[in-house]
């Protein structure tokens, strides 16, 4: 499984931050499924690519898993 850290602030616009978890193979970020796991050490999301079929985990910053928390409460 590759493995990627975060990219974004905490106060960029949600489009920018779920532009940083884009398949690292096809640059797609509009599709992606993903998983997050925020509580504990080291705060990441699971990401797989239904196109190419890739997995993948960017792992978070305090802050950004804050910031990531946001937007798994409006997704629900």
């Amino acid at each position: 499984m590759l493995a990627d850290t975060a990219r974004f602030r905490a106060d960029d616009p949600d489009p920018l931050v779920i532009a940083s978890l884009a398949c690292p193979i096809c640059l797609r970020s509009d599709d992606i499924e993903w998983t997050a796991a925020l509580d504990g050490y080291d705060p990441s999301v699971a990401c797989r690519c239904p196109r190419c079929q890739e997995r993948w985990r960017v792992y978070l910053a305090p802050h950004q898993a804050l910031r990531f928390g946001l937007i798994d409460v409006l997704a629900d």
